[in-house]
């Protein structure tokens, strides 16, 4: 993915859509009720992520981008919980920051060169460890994704659950679970 860092406003080449950001709550939403607490990944512009700071279960949000994390700071106040950290560094246990039992909102790019065994490692860890994961991706089909692809071959659940093609680009929602 491209991001913007030379403007005033950082983000990706073109923000998701609000549409976008409201079909990937409405998707979570269906798994809140079965979990204590939540984490968000890769917060970006923020676009997504604001649908999830008033929800039924806490959400720690997490970012590595500099300018993500400040732009985030600034629209949503230095007091929303923030881990500017790099999705790799974070443990799988149920502590604030860890990515066990908890339903996961990962707007991380997944995809191209984003793919990486870590990437797998992490994705089947959590699952392994009670997690849902809620995921977007611009790319719409399960086998065009080679995360997906590979977790499924293991035996996970991988599901498109929509595709908002009011987003530029147009994106999908998937959900990951244990089978």
């Amino acid at each position: 993915m491209v991001y913007l860092t030379k403007l005033k406003h950082t983000g990706s080449v073109i923000s998701s859509s609000d549409k976008f950001g409201a079909k990937m709550f409405e998707v979570a939403a269906r798994y809140f009720s079965q979990y204590a607490r939540g984490i968000f990944i890769g917060t970006g512009s923020g676009v997504v992520a604001q649908y999830f700071m008033q929800t039924p279960v806490p959400f720690a949000f997490v970012e590595k981008h500099p300018d993500f994390v400040r732009q985030f700071h600034a629209r949503f106040g230095a007091d929303t919980p923030l881990l500017a950290k790099d999705f790799f560094t974070l443990p799988i246990d149920e502590s604030e920051e860890g990515l066990a039992n908890c339903i996961m909102v990962s707007c991380m790019p997944v995809t191209g060169m984003f793919y990486s065994e870590k990437l797998v490692e992490q994705f089947r860890d959590s699952l392994n460890s009670g997690s849902t994961i809620v995921q977007m991706s611009y790319t719409p089909f399960i086998k065009q994704i080679r995360l997906f692809e590979r977790l499924q071959r293991e035996g996970f659940k991988i599901q498109r659950v929509s595709t908002v093609f009011f987003n530029i680009p147009p994106a999908s929602v998937f959900v990951l679970r244990k089978a």
